[in-house]
Order: structure tokens, then sequence, then C-alpha cells
């Protein structure tokens, strides 16, 4: 007789394919085209008229708001395809965008305000390019400007994952009755946060196929402490810092968002 092996079974794999730049931005897009929920923020702190430096301006979802009000908007991202979307949209034309590493600036002018939102100095992972990013807008820094970021901070359930890792999804309907589903897999380790983005793609196409798509991005996940110590000794003074979007107070250990507002010593 024939041992049955089944408890030893197991399923194939899935597999995802990478997801290139433009259809990431594709996906980015259709994610936060709509989110405004920290448009407020900086609306109340930029100076209008004035200028503004926006470091990770993505596919221009804030900087074309800000631009409404008045302000001359440099916007600059590292991704081409990013960029490229962003200039195909209809917007306020008082937007500069340019294509530009936040750790390599070079500009020829110099801005009242510098935002970086949304996590965007999380991705430079490590300490060393994070100050140098910092020191490098300290060159494009008026004396009296203001400095506005959001910043992601490890939180206890992060901090106590160990190997597991945390699961979570969203469904996005799509225009022909499809969907794209995206699954977020975070984990954790040596101050680092590790996220696996899977798309999987269901479109009501004819001749369209589904698709299954992934990329992995890794943030940097210091303490408050931690990110204090970076601004204070790139010669910046926080004088607010909030957890969320209403302005609350941050806990440590319980908040995962910290907005800052500093400036120059």
């Amino acid at each position: 007789m024939t041992a049955d092996i089944f408890a030893t079974h197991k399923e194939p794999d899935e597999v995802f394919l990478p997801l290139g730049s433009e259809r990431y931005c594709q996906f980015y897009d259709m994610e936060m085209a709509d989110f405004n929920d920290d448009l407020t923020f900086y609306q109340e702190r930029i100076k209008v008229p004035g200028t503004v430096l926006e470091i990770g301006c993505g596919t221009g979802r804030l900087c074309r708001q800000l631009a409404a009000t008045g302000a001359d908007i440099t916007a600059i991202d590292l991704s081409l395809s990013m960029l490229h979307l962003a200039k195909l949209k209809a917007g306020p034309t008082n937007i500069s965008y340019v294509c530009m590493d936040m750790t390599e600036l070079a500009l020829s002018r110099q801005f009242d305000t510098v935002i970086i939102p949304y996590h965007t100095l999380n991705l430079l992972v490590t300490a060393d390019r994070i100050k140098k990013c910092l020191q490098q807008i300290r060159t494009v820094f008026k004396q009296d400007g203001k400095l506005l970021l959001q910043l992601f901070i490890p939180d206890l359930t992060t901090l106590n994952l160990g190997s597991k890792k945390l699961f979570q999804f969203q469904i996005f309907d799509q225009p022909d009755g499809g969907k794209v589903i995206k699954e977020i897999r975070r984990g954790y380790s040596n101050e680092q946060l590790t996220l696996e983005e899977r798309y999987r793609v269901r479109l009501r196409q004819p001749g369209v196929a589904n698709e299954d798509l992934s990329h992995t991005l890794h943030l940097a996940a210091f303490t408050v402490e931690k990110w204090q110590a970076f601004l204070h000794d790139s010669g910046f003074r926080i004088y607010q810092q909030f957890s969320d979007y209403e302005l609350a107070s941050f806990i440590p250990g319980k908040n995962t968002c910290l907005f800052i507002e500093a400036d120059l010593y």
C-alpha cells in the first residue's frame, strides 16, 4: 500500500512578477491621487506668497493644491515616471517639476518652506543618507525658512514583530467593474521596516489577462529620539511635533506617524 503523503503536500508558491516603474506609478496614483488628509497641515504653514520646495512630489497630488494658494512651487522626485504623470495632469502653472536626488540637491534658489511629505525621508533608510539630505536642505533654506515633514516611527507592535509579518490589504474598484487588490506584508529588523507590496489585478476587459505584481520597499524605522538628533545635528530646531493630521500629541510606542515643524538654529 502506498503511504499517505497528504500531510507533507505543499501548494505551489504564488508567482508575482516584478513591478516596473511605470506600472508602480499608475498604482501609486490610483491610491494617492485623491488623498488630501495632510493638506491642511501644509497649507496652514507655508508662506504665501513664497517659495516652496517639495521633496518627493510623486505625481503631484500635494504640490498642485499648494500651488493653487499662490505659492511658487519647485517639486522634485527621483522617478521620471512619476514626474511624467504629474506633468500630464491639469493644474496651476506655478510649479516646476525637476528630476533630482534629494541627497544631491542642485538648485540655484532658496526657499521659504521645504516640505518632505508622507514618509519620503524614511526611504533613505540609513542614518548617513538622511543626514546628508538634511545638510543639503540647509544649502537651499532661507534663514527664516521652515521645514515641514512627516515621518514613520515604529510602534511597539512593529518593534515586537520578530520573525512575524503584519498583513494588510486594500481593494480598489476599477471603471470596468474589475478590481485591484493590494496586499502589504510588513516586517521589521535592525531599525528597518520592509514592505512587500503585492498587486493582484483582476480586470473585466476582454482579452486582458490577470496580473500578479510585487515590489519591496525599505524604510528607516528609527525612534523619535534618533530623528530629533538627526535634525539637531543638521542645524534644525524642532518647535512643534504631532502624531496626526488633527495635531494630537505624539505618544512613543503607540503612534506611527510624526509630523514635525522645524527651523534653523
